[in-house]
């Protein structure tokens, strides 16, 4: 599995005392760090699908492992 699909996502943290400005960009930002996280993973899991595809397309029958 590509090193993106486990690392951990990086969120926005809200200040000790947070103001209302604090909450409000929080909320955008961490709703873009989601969207952000998500697609990468998604990126991760489809080369890894890709990655496995192409190797049994290129491996004889005989020669694959199980995994």
């Amino acid at each position: 599995m590509p090193a993106e699909a486990a690392h951990p996502c990086s969120l926005y943290v809200l200040p000790q005392a947070p103001t209302e400005a604090d909450l409000e960009i929080g909320y955008a930002t961490r709703g873009a760090q989601i969207l952000a996280c998500d697609a990468a993973r998604d990126l991760a899991v489809q080369t890894h699908d890709a990655e496995h595809l192409l190797e049994d397309r290129l491996t004889p029958p005989s020669r694959r492992s199980s995994r």
